[in-house]
């Protein structure tokens, strides 16, 4: 087991830093041959089963009763391997030195060992090496294999029937989403990990909020006397203008970038959703069912036409293939136009250029409609989320299991979300309330950074996040919430499930996608900036896609896919 774990890890390796490749990220997926088709048949039938006889255990499963604290009268050490928010890392050196796990290692006696020596490589590395911390807080269906391999060969363990007994509090919550419970476990209702998800504690509903999404300088606009660009044809035409006014005013005509880009995928994937496609396998948007391959379809092409179309023209940076960040360009007066996330993009910038000009004003952009009709979102909901699984290296299981329950209690939920009551919160008319000489400081750090020494509820950690933090603290202005207002305009079209493949369909598709995502990429680029035609060049680029055996990978995508909706 472990030497095919750690031939999948080499696979895996070669994959990291490429397009969206694995099952988890944004995927969440026929054969031809009679006797093929009976066989696929006959295994969706019995996944089925054995899914419906997992449901029925939880369902009958005996929940446990509230912890007692503290966990154990001895100080218990555990060691968990999490990643460090660049806001936390920013100010201190590690999760300990934040105010609730300080109350929290005083609550329950147990002492973590923080590891956040985290990436890609050493996550690889620790796998391979057999040496497991007690707990792993990663996009575990990242692993090589995926979730199967991991429990297959003994890495985390299956929490199915532990759970109930020794986490009732995260067992609860997800007994009452039964969309989430199903989009966290695997095909057969193996529970295996705790995520993070925001809560209404009261309801015990999961919230969503759209994090991610078009922003633009509507004091540009107004100076322009143009509307709010509601379509990538109005967008473009507000692009010509931006380049073709001195916006900023220092009178040179030529340094304005209407659209800034960074390098890599995510912001143009968000254009890309106006064309009804992504970078990625996606679900067919005219046969919801069917997986396709987003850079190989007729849609992807008009996208690349509209890209190309604006970078010919200079409406986009010319480096934005290795530019690291597009938020400087903001902030420095430079572009007018880009697509980033809510928290440390627009509102961060809305923040920072009213300081520099109260007349200045940063705000989001409704979601695209392409020039089909299409407004798709791009990412899927629960894709591959962090999720923190128990090793088996793990000897005190049920300690461990509590421990990080008690984020999940309504206790937890809060505390954790917003720190020491009377020292970063107090109740104002009921409601939980940040107090503002945590939000302030001396020492130059923003109120992201600054709250971040005493709460998590700007970060992604395993717990219940109160949605009463993203109330106060992205919704509480008038243009916070026009944000989720626009970017919830996008549909999902193209949006998949959190599919789970086999052992050995990941293996299939991670060999396949490392050279297919490589090539793509590179492709891509081209394409845009002119190097490759999108008149004389793609069908030859779609065929030596083909030949790379996307198709086989596609089949991957599709089974797990097919076995999701059995769930």
């Amino acid at each position: 087991m472990k030497k095919r774990l750690i031939a999948l890890l080499m696979c895996a390796l070669m994959l990291i830093g490429s397009m969206a490749c694995s099952s988890g990220e944004t995927s969440q997926n026929d054969s031809s041959a009679a006797e093929t088709s009976q066989a696929q048949e006959q295994s969706t039938a019995d996944s089925a089963g054995d899914t419906s006889q997992a449901e029925d255990s939880q369902a009958e499963a005996e929940v446990g009763g509230e912890a007692t604290y503290p966990l154990s009268d001895e100080p218990v050490q555990l060691s968990y391997y999490i990643r460090i928010n660049g806001a936390m890392s920013a100010t201190m050196e590690t999760y300990a030195d934040v105010e609730f796990f300080k109350y929290l290692e005083e609550l329950t006696n147990v002492q973590i060992q923080w590891d956040h020596n985290t990436s890609d490589e050493t996550f690889s590395m620790m796998i391979a090496s057999g040496e497991y911390p007690d707990m792993i807080n990663w996009n575990l269906g990242n692993a090589a294999g995926g979730v199967p391999a991991l429990l297959e060969d003994e890495v985390i363990l299956d929490l199915t029937e532990l759970m109930p007994q020794y986490a009732p509090a995260y067992y609860e919550w997800m007994q009452a989403n039964p969309e989430e419970n199903r989009a966290f476990m695997l095909d057969d209702g193996t529970l295996y990990q705790f995520v993070n998800f925001n809560a209404n504690v009261e309801t015990k509903d999961i919230v969503y909020f759209k994090i991610k999404g078009p922003q633009i300088r509507q004091d540009w606009l107004d100076q322009l006397g143009l509307k709010m660009p509601t379509t990538t044809d109005e967008l473009y035409d507000v692009l010509v203008a931006f380049r073709d006014n001195d916006m900023n005013g220092n009178g040179d005509t030529t340094d304005e970038i209407p659209f800034a880009i960074g390098k890599g995928t995510t912001q143009l994937g968000v254009i890309a959703g106006s064309f009804g496609t992504r970078i990625d396998m996606h679900n067919d948007p005219e046969n919801p069912g069917t997986i396709v391959y987003g850079p190989i379809t007729d849609n992807f092409r008009k996208f690349l036409e509209y890209m190309n179309k604006l970078y010919t023209e200079g409406l986009i940076n010319s480096d934005f293939a290795v530019q690291d960040s597009s938020l400087s360009f903001i902030t420095q007066g430079l572009a007018g136009f880009t697509v980033d996330s809510m928290g440390s993009g627009l509102i961060a910038n809305h923040d920072n250029l009213k300081l520099e000009n109260e007349k200045y004003n940063y705000v989001s952009v409704p979601w695209l409609i392409g020039p089909d009709g299409y407004q798709c979102n791009v990412d899927d909901n629960n894709a591959n989320p962090r999720g923190t699984a128990v090793t088996t290296a793990c000897e005190n299981v049920e300690i461990a299991l509590r421990w990080l329950d008690y984020a999940y209690t309504d206790e937890g939920s809060l505390l954790s979300t917003f720190g020491i009551e009377g020292e970063s919160f107090e109740w104002v008319d009921g409601y939980p309330t940040i107090m503002d000489e945590v939000k302030t400081n001396d020492s130059g750090w923003s109120e992201e950074q600054s709250i971040s020494r005493w709460m998590l509820g700007s970060i992604n950690y395993p717990n219940a996040r109160d949605y009463r933090f993203y109330e106060q603290m992205n919704l509480n202005e008038p243009y916070k919430g026009e944000i989720q207002d626009n970017w919830n305009l996008a549909t999902e079209d193209i949006t998949m499930p959190p599919v789970v493949m086999t052992t050995e369909e990941n293996s299939t598709y991670s060999n396949l996608m490392a050279d297919i995502s490589t090539y793509v990429e590179a492709a891509y680029n081209e394409f845009i900036i002119g190097e490759r035609s999108l008149e004389t060049d793609w069908d030859a680029y779609v065929q030596s896609v083909i030949d790379m055996g996307i198709e086989e990978a596609i089949a991957c995508k599709q089974a797990a896919y097919d076995r999701y909706q059995q769930r």
